[in-house]
């Protein structure tokens, strides 16, 4: 009995001495996290895979996937200007000053970076392209469509109707209610005149909870190419 006693007297103090601490400690609000994903549909077979992005501070390591998103990137609040270099960045005062560069503003807090090619550049062939999700202007169920060709392009998805003009983005609604398969049917006018002609008929399976990202592209063929991203954050 005194055993029993002395434990829950040893448990009441503990409990105690723990919540006089946490109160006595301001509790401070959690800063939003900014992350942004990296795409590159037009990806040439002699690009390269593999990147680092520098963020002011440090490099780190990230994929250039031409099917699929790269992983989640992590990223400093504030204003920052984002460098993409071939290796590592050791000597922040002599920083690649022609490497790809894309400035990001405070209140951008979840992005894209869409990735072209550009020979141009000597040291990454490429060019970084900003696409902002942030302030509820793509929300989730909604799909992002970038035309990067001359062509006018046409689509009926489920129950929603798209038209895209060359050279240009638009956001599509959800195409049915809820998740599940639909019928998605693209056609595109090339040089934006003339007859519309087929490029595509399939199923696509639509996830409400996701946001999607739509690139259209010229292929060097008769037929414009898509690419359909889905994010799961």
């Amino acid at each position: 009995m005194k055993f029993l006693i002395i434990l829950a007297a040893t448990v009441i103090s503990l409990t105690y001495s723990a919540d006089a601490q946490s109160q006595s400690q301001p509790q401070s609000e959690s800063e939003p996290k900014r992350t942004c994903r990296i795409v590159f549909p037009e990806r040439p077979n002699d690009a390269p895979k593999i990147a680092y992005i520098f963020d002011g501070e440090q490099s780190q390591q990230v994929a250039l996937p031409s099917m699929n998103f790269s992983n989640i990137i992590a990223l400093p609040a504030g204003d920052i200007t984002l460098l993409m270099t071939p290796s590592v960045i050791t000597d922040l005062e002599n920083l690649p000053l022609g490497a790809p560069r894309l400035k990001i503003k405070e209140g951008i807090k979840d992005f894209y970076i869409l990735v072209t090619p550009d020979p141009s550049n000597s040291i990454l062939p490429l060019k970084m392209n900003l696409v902002s999700a942030s302030d509820g202007k793509f929300k989730p169920g909604e799909t992002l469509w970038f035309n990067l060709t001359d062509h006018r392009i046409a689509a009926k998805l489920g129950e929603s109707k798209l038209v895209v003009n060359p050279k240009s983005s638009k956001v599509s609604e959800s195409p049915i209610s809820g998740s599940g398969y639909y019928r998605a049917e693209f056609a595109y006018q090339s040089e934006a005149e003339g007859n519309l002609q087929k490029i595509t008929e399939q199923q696509w399976w639509h996830d409400a909870k996701s946001r999607h990202l739509g690139f259209i592209v010229n292929t060097g063929g008769k037929l414009p190419k898509l690419y359909f991203y889905r994010d799961f954050r």
